[in-house]
């Protein structure tokens, strides 16, 4: 038993929201593609739609019958790879005529009153936003973690800092980010194929080359939207495991015909970046088991003048000018630290970083492997 609240999730071991704190970038594909992933890994998972207003459960996953129940229950849907599945766009069609006060409650039932059985998973793919949905789910339900989504441009970068931030005010731990849209494989033809159409053709050097420099822009992926914050997200909060997903036209079209893309077409780029990110999930979770809620502890010690983490029992020393020399905020120039700079505030955030305001009123966020020499 998980001892989780609700009658449903007596026997969930394992709850992992899937967020984007924006919408359009991808938050339903990416969960309903990491749920069949750890299914084909041979995990129990659950899947749960808790968008009220816009559910997209019923399209993206294709399942038979009609909603059921048992007593007070909502009965899951069966879902390939025994998958079991529930949405509110399977209990109610039609648009959702609700006020906001009904909504979290509605989600909360959804989650905790489905008859799910025994899950390694659930995963619960939310609404956009950071709203009432988020904090009564992550407040009545212990969570394992999140999987944040976001796409390459700048603005979706800064909601998924919004999105660590809320859900670490929460408790819940970042496990992995999801770019989506990252690439776009142009297709452009290879240099076998130039080849054979210039030897066919007849064309000489001059004109070959000219013929290879037009196509070369047009081969291997490219970025449409910027080359992405994948980097930034690991310098910023150590969340090590960051996935970017091509941006794909059959991602696009299986999730419309009822197919998540991993079991439609399993060795394409886009289903190994969503297994990768499936295990990933896995080993973070099992780590966080392992390492229960211990999270380093960061001090200072004036007289000595020294910053201290002591990380599992294992203790780091630096200097506050070393630290703070390692900001790689483009607020912060490391060559024109004050010397006598030292800590006036420290927060911790999560178990992954620690935020520090400084003596000169600049504020630095690192996650803890700065100590370790791995940042």
């Amino acid at each position: 038993s998980s001892g989780q609240p609700g009658a449903g999730l007596q026997r969930v071991a394992h709850v992992v929201a899937v967020a984007s704190c924006k919408g359009g970038v991808g938050k339903s594909t990416s969960a309903v593609n990491l749920a069949c992933a750890l299914a084909v890994q041979g995990a129990r998972v659950g899947l749960v739609d808790v968008d009220i207003y816009g559910p997209s459960l019923p399209t993206m996953l294709a399942v038979e019958g009609q909603v059921e129940t048992l007593g007070n229950a909502l009965l899951p849907f069966d879902g390939p790879h025994g998958l079991k599945a529930m949405s509110i766009g399977w209990v109610n069609p039609n648009a959702m005529m609700l006020r906001g006060a009904k909504v979290a409650p509605l989600a909360e039932q959804l989650v905790a009153q489905t008859a799910w059985g025994p899950l390694d998973y659930l995963v619960v793919d939310m609404p956009p936003g950071t709203g009432d949905v988020h904090m009564s789910i992550a407040q009545s339900v212990r969570m394992a973690g999140c999987v944040l989504v976001t796409t390459p441009q700048r603005l979706s970068f800064a909601d998924v800092v919004r999105g660590v931030e809320l859900y670490d005010r929460l408790g819940v731990p970042p496990l992995a980010v999801v770019e989506n849209m990252a690439a776009y494989d142009q297709g452009g033809p290879g240099e076998a194929e130039v080849a054979g159409f210039v030897e066919k053709h007849g064309l000489g050097e001059e004109a070959a080359a000219e013929l290879e420099a037009l196509l070369a822009p047009f081969r291997g992926p490219a970025r449409l939207f910027g080359p992405g914050h994948t980097d930034r997200l690991r310098d910023m909060w150590g969340i090590q495991s960051a996935f970017q997903v091509p941006l794909r036209a059959d991602v696009a079209a299986h999730g419309d015909t009822g197919t998540p893309h991993v079991l439609a077409a399993p060795d394409s780029p886009a289903s190994r970046a969503f297994a990768d990110l499936a295990a990933a999930v896995h080993r973070e979770v099992l780590k966080r088991e392992l390492q229960g809620d211990a999270r380093p502890e960061v001090t200072y010690d004036e007289e000595a003048n020294l910053m201290r983490a002591d990380m599992g029992g294992a203790v780091y020393e630096l200097s506050p000018l070393d630290l703070r020399r390692r900001c790689r905020s483009p607020a912060n120039d490391p060559a024109s630290c004050p010397e006598d700079l030292r800590p006036v505030d420290m927060e911790p955030m999560g178990n992954y970083a620690v935020s520090i305001i400084w003596s000169d009123g600049h504020q630095s966020l690192f996650p803890y492997t700065v100590f370790t020499g791995g940042f």
